[in-house]
Protein backbone atom coordinates (compact mmCIF):
# COMPACT_ATOMS: atom_id res chain seq x y z
CA UNK A 1 0.00 0.00 0.00
CA UNK A 2 3.16 2.20 0.75
CA UNK A 3 3.74 2.60 -2.82
CA UNK A 4 0.12 4.03 -4.04
CA UNK A 5 -0.27 7.37 -4.47
CA UNK A 6 -4.36 7.62 -4.54
CA UNK A 7 -4.12 5.34 -1.70
CA UNK A 8 -1.47 7.72 0.73
CA UNK A 9 -3.53 10.79 -0.36
CA UNK A 10 -6.12 9.42 0.95
CA UNK A 11 -4.95 8.47 4.34
CA UNK A 12 -3.33 11.61 4.46
CA UNK A 13 -6.91 12.82 4.06
CA UNK A 14 -8.08 10.51 6.78
CA UNK A 15 -5.82 12.25 9.40
CA UNK A 16 -7.06 15.49 9.11
CA UNK A 17 -10.16 14.24 8.60
CA UNK A 18 -10.28 12.97 12.05
CA UNK A 19 -8.99 16.37 13.66
CA UNK A 20 -12.15 17.59 12.80
CA UNK A 21 -14.13 16.07 15.88
CA UNK A 22 -11.78 17.43 18.31
CA UNK A 23 -11.69 21.11 16.10
CA UNK A 24 -15.68 20.74 17.08
CA UNK A 25 -15.23 19.80 20.67
CA UNK A 26 -13.13 23.07 21.40
CA UNK A 27 -16.17 25.22 20.97
CA UNK A 28 -18.01 23.78 24.11
CA UNK A 29 -15.04 23.78 26.31
CA UNK A 30 -13.54 27.18 28.40
CA UNK A 31 -11.76 29.44 26.58
CA UNK A 32 -9.19 30.99 28.69
CA UNK A 33 -6.32 33.27 27.52
CA UNK A 34 -3.89 36.16 28.96
CA UNK A 35 -2.99 39.46 27.72
CA UNK A 36 0.27 40.73 28.91
CA UNK A 37 1.23 44.49 28.35
CA UNK A 38 3.94 46.89 28.54
CA UNK A 39 3.52 49.98 28.40
CA UNK A 40 5.60 53.56 27.92
CA UNK A 41 2.80 56.40 29.12
CA UNK A 42 3.76 59.91 28.76
CA UNK A 43 1.24 62.76 30.02
CA UNK A 44 1.38 66.01 29.01
CA UNK A 45 -0.37 69.23 31.04
CA UNK A 46 -0.28 72.56 29.66
CA UNK A 47 1.32 74.39 32.16
CA UNK A 48 2.34 71.67 33.89
CA UNK A 49 5.67 68.93 34.09
CA UNK A 50 4.26 65.44 34.31
CA UNK A 51 6.89 62.57 34.25
CA UNK A 52 6.47 59.90 32.16
CA UNK A 53 5.54 56.27 33.28
CA UNK A 54 4.90 52.84 32.79
CA UNK A 55 2.27 50.40 32.67
CA UNK A 56 3.10 46.67 33.50
CA UNK A 57 0.87 44.20 33.85
CA UNK A 58 -2.05 41.28 32.76
CA UNK A 59 -5.35 39.98 32.18
CA UNK A 60 -6.39 36.88 32.90
CA UNK A 61 -10.12 36.14 30.64
CA UNK A 62 -12.24 33.53 31.05
CA UNK A 63 -15.35 32.14 28.84
CA UNK A 64 -17.37 28.73 29.04
CA UNK A 65 -20.52 28.53 26.78
CA UNK A 66 -23.73 27.05 28.61
CA UNK A 67 -25.83 27.15 25.94
CA UNK A 68 -24.58 27.93 22.06
CA UNK A 69 -26.51 25.75 20.04
CA UNK A 70 -24.25 26.63 16.89
CA UNK A 71 -21.40 25.98 19.03
CA UNK A 72 -22.81 22.47 19.89
CA UNK A 73 -24.07 22.00 16.07
CA UNK A 74 -19.93 22.46 15.13
CA UNK A 75 -19.25 19.93 17.68
CA UNK A 76 -21.68 16.82 16.59
CA UNK A 77 -20.31 18.16 13.11
CA UNK A 78 -17.32 17.09 13.50
CA UNK A 79 -17.82 13.81 15.13
CA UNK A 80 -19.73 12.95 11.95
CA UNK A 81 -16.82 14.33 9.53
CA UNK A 82 -14.21 12.40 11.12
CA UNK A 83 -16.33 8.90 11.07
CA UNK A 84 -16.76 10.21 7.27
CA UNK A 85 -12.98 10.29 6.91
CA UNK A 86 -12.65 6.57 8.69
CA UNK A 87 -15.06 5.81 5.79
CA UNK A 88 -13.26 7.34 3.52
CA UNK A 89 -10.00 5.48 4.35
CA UNK A 90 -11.95 2.35 4.42
CA UNK A 91 -13.65 2.90 0.90
CA UNK A 92 -9.64 3.65 -0.59
CA UNK A 93 -8.65 0.49 1.10
CA UNK A 94 -11.17 -1.73 -0.83
CA UNK A 95 -10.60 -0.20 -4.05
CA UNK A 96 -6.70 -0.49 -4.02
CA UNK A 97 -7.84 -3.99 -3.59
CA UNK A 98 -9.91 -3.94 -6.20
CA UNK A 99 -7.41 -2.23 -8.30
CA UNK A 100 -4.41 -4.35 -7.53
CA UNK A 101 -6.78 -7.29 -8.69
CA UNK A 102 -8.01 -5.63 -11.83
CA UNK A 103 -4.60 -4.78 -12.52
CA UNK A 104 -3.22 -8.05 -12.08
CA UNK A 105 -5.78 -10.30 -13.70
CA UNK A 106 -5.48 -7.55 -16.74
CA UNK A 107 -1.85 -8.54 -16.85
CA UNK A 108 -2.90 -12.32 -16.56
CA UNK A 109 -5.15 -12.01 -19.56
CA UNK A 110 -2.78 -10.06 -21.85
CA UNK A 111 -0.37 -12.89 -21.23
CA UNK A 112 -2.59 -15.01 -21.72
CA UNK A 113 -3.25 -13.27 -25.16
CA UNK A 114 0.22 -13.51 -25.62
CA UNK A 115 0.76 -17.29 -25.53
CA UNK A 116 -2.48 -17.92 -27.62
CA UNK A 117 -0.80 -15.74 -30.28
CA UNK A 118 2.65 -17.20 -30.31
CA UNK A 119 0.86 -20.28 -31.07
CA UNK A 120 -2.13 -19.27 -33.68
CA UNK A 121 1.02 -17.86 -35.79
CA UNK A 122 3.22 -21.34 -34.90
CA UNK A 123 0.47 -23.13 -36.10
CA UNK A 124 -0.19 -20.87 -39.49
CA UNK A 125 3.55 -20.68 -40.01
CA UNK A 126 3.20 -24.48 -40.66
CA UNK A 127 0.58 -24.41 -42.44
CA UNK A 128 2.06 -22.10 -44.70
CA UNK A 129 5.07 -24.16 -44.90
CA UNK A 130 2.85 -27.30 -46.13
CA UNK A 131 1.15 -24.82 -48.73
CA UNK A 132 4.45 -24.04 -49.77
CA UNK A 133 5.22 -27.69 -50.14
CA UNK A 134 1.95 -28.78 -51.53
CA UNK A 135 2.47 -26.47 -54.25
CA UNK A 136 5.72 -27.24 -55.14
CA UNK A 137 4.67 -30.78 -55.64
CA UNK A 138 2.09 -29.63 -57.64
CA UNK A 139 -0.58 -31.04 -55.18
CA UNK A 140 -1.95 -27.28 -54.26
CA UNK A 141 -2.21 -23.46 -55.84
CA UNK A 142 -0.78 -20.43 -55.09
CA UNK A 143 -4.22 -19.13 -54.18
CA UNK A 144 -3.05 -21.43 -51.15
CA UNK A 145 0.03 -20.28 -50.24
CA UNK A 146 -1.47 -16.91 -50.42
CA UNK A 147 -4.11 -17.19 -48.34
CA UNK A 148 -1.71 -18.70 -45.60
CA UNK A 149 0.75 -16.23 -46.07
CA UNK A 150 -2.14 -13.50 -45.07
CA UNK A 151 -3.48 -15.62 -42.56
CA UNK A 152 0.41 -15.88 -41.05
CA UNK A 153 0.77 -12.24 -41.33
CA UNK A 154 -2.74 -11.30 -39.49
CA UNK A 155 -1.46 -13.64 -37.09
CA UNK A 156 1.66 -12.13 -36.59
CA UNK A 157 0.06 -8.78 -36.07
CA UNK A 158 -1.75 -9.98 -33.00
CA UNK A 159 0.93 -11.41 -31.40
CA UNK A 160 2.80 -8.16 -31.60
CA UNK A 161 -0.57 -6.53 -30.85
CA UNK A 162 -0.83 -9.03 -27.79
CA UNK A 163 3.04 -7.86 -26.44
CA UNK A 164 2.18 -4.57 -26.66
CA UNK A 165 -1.15 -4.61 -24.33
CA UNK A 166 0.76 -7.35 -22.01
CA UNK A 167 3.96 -4.03 -21.25
CA UNK A 168 1.01 -1.95 -21.34
CA UNK A 169 -0.55 -4.05 -18.21
CA UNK A 170 2.66 -5.17 -16.87
CA UNK A 171 3.24 -0.90 -16.43
CA UNK A 172 0.15 -0.74 -14.66
CA UNK A 173 0.49 -3.10 -12.12
CA UNK A 174 3.93 -2.08 -11.86
CA UNK A 175 2.54 1.63 -10.56
CA UNK A 176 0.38 0.31 -8.29
CA UNK A 177 2.90 -2.06 -6.35
CA UNK A 178 5.84 0.48 -6.67
CA UNK A 179 8.35 -2.47 -8.53
CA UNK A 180 9.23 -3.42 -11.91
CA UNK A 181 6.35 -6.26 -12.48
CA UNK A 182 7.70 -8.63 -15.94
CA UNK A 183 5.71 -12.13 -14.83
CA UNK A 184 2.30 -13.06 -13.62
CA UNK A 185 1.33 -16.53 -12.07
CA UNK A 186 -0.72 -18.72 -14.46
CA UNK A 187 -3.93 -20.04 -13.41
CA UNK A 188 -4.31 -23.42 -12.12
CA UNK A 189 -5.64 -25.63 -14.72
CA UNK A 190 -7.81 -27.80 -12.01
CA UNK A 191 -9.28 -24.43 -10.85
CA UNK A 192 -13.33 -24.79 -10.93
CA UNK A 193 -15.17 -21.25 -10.82
CA UNK A 194 -16.33 -21.87 -6.98
CA UNK A 195 -20.72 -21.14 -6.53
CA UNK A 196 -21.58 -18.15 -4.70
CA UNK A 197 -22.53 -17.94 -1.43
CA UNK A 198 -25.54 -16.67 -1.18
CA UNK A 199 -26.46 -18.01 -4.60
CA UNK A 200 -29.93 -15.79 -4.61
CA UNK A 201 -29.58 -11.85 -5.85
CA UNK A 202 -31.42 -10.51 -2.96
CA UNK A 203 -29.33 -10.96 -0.03
CA UNK A 204 -26.62 -9.21 -2.40
CA UNK A 205 -29.29 -6.77 -2.76
CA UNK A 206 -29.68 -5.93 0.28
CA UNK A 207 -26.10 -6.05 1.34
CA UNK A 208 -25.36 -3.24 -1.25
CA UNK A 209 -27.25 -0.51 1.18
CA UNK A 210 -24.08 -0.93 3.19
CA UNK A 211 -21.55 0.06 1.27
CA UNK A 212 -19.12 2.34 1.97
CA UNK A 213 -20.10 4.76 -0.64
CA UNK A 214 -23.97 4.61 0.18
CA UNK A 215 -22.66 4.94 4.02
CA UNK A 216 -21.05 8.00 2.91
CA UNK A 217 -24.08 9.65 1.33
CA UNK A 218 -25.92 9.07 4.90
CA UNK A 219 -23.23 10.51 6.76
CA UNK A 220 -23.36 13.57 4.48
CA UNK A 221 -27.38 13.76 5.06
CA UNK A 222 -26.63 13.71 8.75
CA UNK A 223 -24.11 16.57 8.24
CA UNK A 224 -26.79 18.70 6.42
CA UNK A 225 -29.48 18.20 8.72
CA UNK A 226 -26.62 19.38 11.64
CA UNK A 227 -26.32 22.48 9.37
CA UNK A 228 -30.14 23.01 9.23
CA UNK A 229 -29.77 23.45 12.95
CA UNK A 230 -26.38 25.55 12.75
CA UNK A 231 -28.66 28.05 10.39
CA UNK A 232 -31.67 27.77 12.84
CA UNK A 233 -29.35 28.57 15.65
CA UNK A 234 -28.95 32.55 14.66
CA UNK A 235 -32.58 32.93 16.29
CA UNK A 236 -31.41 31.48 20.08
CA UNK A 237 -29.81 33.28 22.40
CA UNK A 238 -25.72 32.02 23.42
CA UNK A 239 -25.28 31.92 27.07
CA UNK A 240 -21.85 31.67 28.22
CA UNK A 241 -19.45 32.12 32.00
CA UNK A 242 -17.17 35.03 31.41
CA UNK A 243 -14.75 36.14 33.75
CA UNK A 244 -11.78 38.48 34.02
CA UNK A 245 -8.88 39.17 36.09
CA UNK A 246 -6.48 42.05 35.91
CA UNK A 247 -3.05 42.58 37.26
CA UNK A 248 -0.61 45.92 37.24
CA UNK A 249 0.95 48.84 38.46
CA UNK A 250 -2.12 51.33 37.49
CA UNK A 251 -5.40 51.94 39.77
CA UNK A 252 -8.47 54.34 40.14
CA UNK A 253 -8.52 55.99 43.14
CA UNK A 254 -12.02 58.35 43.78
CA UNK A 255 -12.00 58.48 40.21
CA UNK A 256 -8.72 59.66 39.45
CA UNK A 257 -6.07 57.95 37.81
CA UNK A 258 -3.05 56.90 39.97
CA UNK A 259 -0.33 55.34 38.52
CA UNK A 260 2.69 53.65 40.55
CA UNK A 261 6.38 53.15 39.01
CA UNK A 262 7.53 51.36 42.03
CA UNK A 263 6.39 47.80 42.59
CA UNK A 264 3.12 48.79 44.04
CA UNK A 265 0.54 46.71 42.09
CA UNK A 266 -3.23 45.99 41.84
CA UNK A 267 -5.93 43.32 41.11
CA UNK A 268 -9.63 43.99 39.94
CA UNK A 269 -11.91 41.10 37.98
CA UNK A 270 -15.02 39.63 37.50
CA UNK A 271 -17.34 36.92 37.30
CA UNK A 272 -20.46 36.61 35.54
CA UNK A 273 -23.56 35.36 32.92
CA UNK A 274 -23.38 37.28 29.76
CA UNK A 275 -26.50 36.12 27.88
CA UNK A 276 -26.28 37.37 23.94
CA UNK A 277 -30.25 37.62 22.17
CA UNK A 278 -30.15 38.60 18.34
CA UNK A 279 -32.58 40.82 17.37
CA UNK A 280 -32.52 41.39 14.05
CA UNK A 281 -29.49 40.48 11.24
CA UNK A 282 -31.03 41.60 8.49
CA UNK A 283 -32.72 38.60 7.22
CA UNK A 284 -29.85 36.75 7.40
CA UNK A 285 -30.46 33.77 9.34
CA UNK A 286 -33.87 33.05 7.15
CA UNK A 287 -31.81 33.07 4.26
CA UNK A 288 -29.54 30.84 5.94
CA UNK A 289 -32.16 28.29 6.86
CA UNK A 290 -33.93 28.25 3.17
CA UNK A 291 -30.34 27.74 2.20
CA UNK A 292 -29.87 24.59 5.02
CA UNK A 293 -32.97 22.89 3.82
CA UNK A 294 -32.29 23.48 0.04
CA UNK A 295 -29.13 21.77 0.60
CA UNK A 296 -30.64 18.92 2.82
CA UNK A 297 -33.40 17.63 0.11
CA UNK A 298 -30.04 17.51 -2.40
CA UNK A 299 -28.33 15.17 0.00
CA UNK A 300 -31.30 13.02 0.46
CA UNK A 301 -31.53 12.71 -3.47
CA UNK A 302 -27.85 12.06 -3.58
CA UNK A 303 -28.29 8.97 -1.26
CA UNK A 304 -31.13 7.83 -2.71
CA UNK A 305 -29.06 7.87 -6.39
CA UNK A 306 -26.23 6.18 -4.39
CA UNK A 307 -28.54 3.43 -3.15
CA UNK A 308 -29.66 3.03 -6.86
CA UNK A 309 -26.11 3.19 -7.87
CA UNK A 310 -25.06 0.29 -5.45
CA UNK A 311 -27.96 -1.77 -6.35
CA UNK A 312 -27.12 -1.52 -10.28
CA UNK A 313 -23.30 -2.36 -9.68
CA UNK A 314 -24.32 -5.35 -7.66
CA UNK A 315 -26.87 -6.34 -9.99
CA UNK A 316 -24.08 -5.85 -12.89
CA UNK A 317 -21.50 -7.88 -11.37
CA UNK A 318 -23.82 -11.02 -9.76
CA UNK A 319 -24.90 -11.08 -13.63
CA UNK A 320 -21.45 -11.29 -14.70
CA UNK A 321 -20.68 -13.82 -12.53
CA UNK A 322 -23.73 -16.17 -12.95
CA UNK A 323 -24.16 -15.73 -16.43
CA UNK A 324 -19.99 -15.60 -16.83
CA UNK A 325 -20.05 -19.04 -15.49
CA UNK A 326 -22.75 -20.48 -18.15
CA UNK A 327 -20.73 -18.57 -20.48
CA UNK A 328 -17.32 -20.47 -19.74
CA UNK A 329 -19.27 -22.97 -20.02
CA UNK A 330 -20.11 -22.71 -23.65
CA UNK A 331 -16.86 -21.79 -24.55
CA UNK A 332 -15.64 -24.60 -22.85
CA UNK A 333 -17.95 -26.94 -25.28
CA UNK A 334 -16.86 -24.13 -27.70
CA UNK A 335 -13.53 -25.00 -27.87
CA UNK A 336 -13.60 -28.56 -27.67
CA UNK A 337 -15.86 -28.34 -31.09
CA UNK A 338 -13.07 -26.20 -32.92
CA UNK A 339 -10.32 -28.69 -31.67
CA UNK A 340 -12.89 -31.24 -33.90
CA UNK A 341 -13.14 -29.48 -36.53
CA UNK A 342 -9.66 -28.44 -36.57
CA UNK A 343 -8.43 -32.30 -36.71
CA UNK A 344 -11.55 -32.90 -39.18
CA UNK A 345 -10.33 -29.58 -41.61
CA UNK A 346 -6.31 -31.59 -41.22
CA UNK A 347 -7.45 -34.74 -42.15
CA UNK A 348 -9.57 -33.72 -45.24
CA UNK A 349 -7.36 -31.24 -46.47
CA UNK A 350 -4.50 -34.27 -46.34
CA UNK A 351 -7.02 -36.56 -48.36
CA UNK A 352 -7.96 -33.49 -50.86
CA UNK A 353 -11.79 -33.17 -49.42
CA UNK A 354 -10.98 -29.77 -47.99
CA UNK A 355 -9.24 -26.90 -49.03
CA UNK A 356 -6.37 -24.81 -47.23
CA UNK A 357 -8.90 -22.02 -46.41
CA UNK A 358 -10.92 -24.64 -44.54
CA UNK A 359 -7.99 -25.10 -42.49
CA UNK A 360 -7.31 -22.01 -41.81
CA UNK A 361 -10.67 -20.93 -40.80
CA UNK A 362 -10.41 -23.67 -38.49
CA UNK A 363 -7.44 -22.49 -37.00
CA UNK A 364 -8.67 -19.25 -36.27
CA UNK A 365 -12.29 -20.32 -34.82
CA UNK A 366 -9.99 -22.34 -32.54
CA UNK A 367 -7.74 -19.45 -31.46
CA UNK A 368 -10.91 -17.27 -30.79
CA UNK A 369 -12.30 -19.65 -28.90
CA UNK A 370 -9.38 -20.32 -26.75
CA UNK A 371 -9.14 -16.77 -25.90
CA UNK A 372 -12.63 -15.96 -25.29
CA UNK A 373 -12.32 -18.58 -23.21
CA UNK A 374 -9.32 -17.57 -21.08
CA UNK A 375 -10.99 -13.71 -20.63
CA UNK A 376 -14.31 -15.35 -19.37
CA UNK A 377 -12.68 -17.34 -16.86
CA UNK A 378 -10.75 -14.35 -15.40
CA UNK A 379 -13.94 -11.99 -16.20
CA UNK A 380 -15.45 -14.46 -13.76
CA UNK A 381 -12.91 -13.72 -11.38
CA UNK A 382 -13.03 -10.20 -11.51
CA UNK A 383 -16.52 -9.38 -11.63
CA UNK A 384 -16.22 -12.25 -7.67
CA UNK A 385 -14.27 -9.45 -6.48
CA UNK A 386 -16.79 -6.40 -7.90
CA UNK A 387 -19.63 -8.14 -6.50
CA UNK A 388 -17.91 -8.17 -3.40
CA UNK A 389 -16.62 -4.98 -3.47
CA UNK A 390 -20.30 -3.69 -4.46
CA UNK A 391 -21.30 -4.59 -1.10
CA UNK A 392 -18.91 -3.42 1.47
CA UNK A 393 -17.08 -6.58 2.28
CA UNK A 394 -13.81 -7.06 -0.20
CA UNK A 395 -11.63 -8.07 1.99
CA UNK A 396 -7.54 -9.04 2.48
CA UNK A 397 -8.35 -12.66 2.65
CA UNK A 398 -10.29 -12.72 -0.89
CA UNK A 399 -7.28 -11.34 -2.30
CA UNK A 400 -5.27 -14.47 -0.89
CA UNK A 401 -8.14 -17.27 -1.72
CA UNK A 402 -7.83 -15.61 -5.50
CA UNK A 403 -3.72 -16.11 -4.71
CA UNK A 404 -4.28 -19.57 -4.05
CA UNK A 405 -5.91 -20.10 -7.74
CA UNK A 406 -2.37 -19.51 -9.52
CA UNK A 407 0.87 -21.54 -9.87
CA UNK A 408 4.28 -20.17 -9.99
CA UNK A 409 6.27 -20.60 -13.26
CA UNK A 410 5.87 -19.57 -16.97
CA UNK A 411 3.49 -22.28 -17.94
CA UNK A 412 0.85 -21.25 -20.16
CA UNK A 413 -1.97 -19.91 -18.20
CA UNK A 414 -5.56 -20.37 -18.61
CA UNK A 415 -8.82 -22.41 -18.97
CA UNK A 416 -8.85 -26.05 -18.10
CA UNK A 417 -9.12 -27.54 -22.10
CA UNK A 418 -5.91 -28.15 -23.63
CA UNK A 419 -5.11 -25.83 -25.86
CA UNK A 420 -2.50 -27.78 -27.96
CA UNK A 421 -5.72 -28.98 -29.91
CA UNK A 422 -2.88 -30.98 -32.50
CA UNK A 423 -4.23 -33.50 -35.21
Amino acid sequence: MSADSRFQAAAASQRAGVERAPQGRAGVLPQISVQQLINRNGVRIPGQSVPGYSTVGFTLSLRQPLFDLQAWENWQEGKLLAADADLELAQAQQDLLLRVAQAYLDALTAKIDVALSIKHRTSIAEQLLLAKRRFALGDATVVDENEAKASFDLALSDEIAAHTRLTAKYAALSKIVGHPVTLVDSIRNDVSIARLEPAALDPWIQASSSSYAVSRKRIALQIAERERSKARSGDYPTVSLVGTLNNGNAAFINGQANFYTGGNRGMAGYVGIQISLPLTDGLMTRSRIREALALRDKAEHELDESLGDAELATRDAYSGVTQGAAQVGALATAVRSACVSLRSSNLGYRVGVRVNADVLDAQDKLFRAQRDLARAQVDVLVQGLKLKASTGTLEYADLAALDKLFQSGQAEPGATEDRSCTA
